[in-house]
């Protein structure tokens, strides 16, 4: 808790572009769920997992923008042209068991229950795509889907 009473989690506001999408045709290719994000979403969602991290505990909603043309020729499924849907919010929450990773494909809204276990890598992923690294998934596949994170 903060000075003012207020916790991290509650206290953290969204900036920046999140995209999150998940594919409904060829999912063979990069099953689960996919993130792109650009500078500031970036720093927005990693600020929303150090609060996560830091208080322990919560979860808020992100507001998801659709991915666009550009975006999804990055994965280049089906060059580009594979259907795809998005949902238009995201709940992000830190679960009681560290290695919790509930990720299902509801879209009203997208929601991911996550264990501490998965912060560091979760932060790590979302970091990397901002120099570059992308094309790789966390999770643990049998507990829910995979994400996706794309540069």
């Amino acid at each position: 808790m903060t000075l003012q009473g207020l916790s991290p989690v509650s206290t953290w506001r969204q900036s920046g572009r999140v995209s999150l999408w998940r594919y409904t045709e060829n999912v063979r290719n990069y099953p689960g769920w996919n993130l792109n994000v650009d500078a500031a979403g970036c720093r927005s969602l990693l600020e929303l997992l150090d609060a996560l991290t830091t208080e322990g505990t919560g979860g808020r909603t992100i507001t998801v923008t659709p991915p666009t043309s550009e975006q999804l020729r990055v994965p280049n499924n089906r060059g580009g042209a594979a259907t795809w849907l998005a949902p238009e919010k995201w709940y992000v929450s830190l679960a009681s068991d560290p290695g919790a990773w509930n990720f299902p494909p509801d879209t009203q809204p997208a929601v991911l229950a996550l264990g501490s276990n998965w912060l560091a890598p979760l932060r790590a992923g979302i970091a990397g795509t901002q120099v570059g690294i992308g094309d790789q998934s966390i999770g643990d596949r049998k507990r829910g889907l995979a994400l996706w994170l794309w540069w």
